[in-house]
């Protein structure tokens, strides 16, 4: 055979047993199964990790009255937790972490070394 081949060389694909849309209903029944795993496992492993997220929680506020926990759990999850009880203590918070960032940043320790007298000793 040369050149381009003929639509009759080609042989025909094997029809299915079932019925298309019998088939079709079985995959869908499966697929649906699947979510329905996947969604039920998705809800245990939130509803864990808030059980753990509360029970944290409860533990800081035995010891401070209002704080703020910004960190990642042990799979790299985002966590952060704000705990006031009014708007006051919201403010002081918010007050706070300012100061935390502002006395952390490179900048604020530059500019702390350029203010020192030169004859401060270390």
């Amino acid at each position: 055979m040369k050149g381009k081949p003929n639509k009759k060389d080609f042989k025909k694909t094997p029809t299915p047993s079932l019925p298309v849309s019998q088939e079709k209903r079985e995959i869908d029944e499966v697929v649906s199964q699947a979510f329905v795993s996947f969604l039920k496992n998705q809800v245990k492993e939130r509803t864990t990790a808030r059980k753990n997220l509360d029970s944290l929680t409860a533990t800081v506020l035995e010891f401070l009255n209002c704080f703020i926990l910004i960190g990642y759990d042990a799979e790299g999850t985002p966590i952060k937790i704000i705990s006031a009880h009014n708007q006051q203590e919201a403010d002081s918070l918010a007050t706070l972490l300012n100061k935390f960032f502002i006395s952390t940043s490179p900048r604020h320790d530059q500019h702390d070394q350029d203010d020192r007298p030169e004859d401060a000793g270390d």
